[in-house]
């Protein structure tokens, strides 16, 4: 797996997703990073900090993990060069990264470009139309009418799928 990317609007269901995905992995025992500027205890993982410094000592420093960057357009806009070198050199360490994210236009397009697998939430047009353009899939301009917990799928070279969380 290459990394993913989870987008939508406050409170429509991405960190309560992500949140699902890290606790499925840790019960396969996978090595769970998170980077979280709230630091939330609520993430089930092996190493939890909002210092994106250490954050990425660690991160450097470990191989084979499930990593959740929350909040990622705030802390990849101010540390783009360590966050696009995440999203490009990461998988060489084995790592798979979930950017978690309101807006796409909040990444790099590089490190849009990286990902893999697009869960998009309820969000607004001109994102929707951003994503629609990006992964090749019209129907996700339709990501304006999703309802909270309700998620499209869409692997780069996979279909579109609708899924509910809730």
């Amino acid at each position: 797996m290459t990394h993913v990317v989870i987008y939508g609007q406050t409170l429509s269901g991405k960190s309560t997703l992500a949140k699902r995905m890290a606790a499925r992995y840790k019960a396969k025992g996978i090595g769970i990073l998170v980077f979280d500027p709230v630091n939330d205890d609520s993430w089930p993982n092996d190493f939890k900090t909002d210092n994106w410094e250490l954050f990425l000592s660690t991160y450097w420093n470990s191989e084979k993990c499930m990593v959740f960057i929350d909040e990622a357009g705030t802390v990849c806009k101010r540390f783009s060069t360590d966050a696009i070198k995440t999203a490009t050199m990461g998988r060489h360490r084995g790592h798979v990264n979930h950017y978690i994210c309101q807006r796409a236009n909040l990444l790099d397009l590089t490190i849009r470009d990286q990902a893999s697998h697009l869960f998009l939430f309820n969000s607004g047009l001109k994102d929707c139309q951003m994503h629609s353009e990006e992964w090749n899939a019209l129907e996700l301009k339709e990501g304006t009418q999703l309802v909270t917990g309700e998620y499209f799928y869409k692997s780069r070279m996979g279909e579109l799928t609708r899924n509910k969380l809730f």
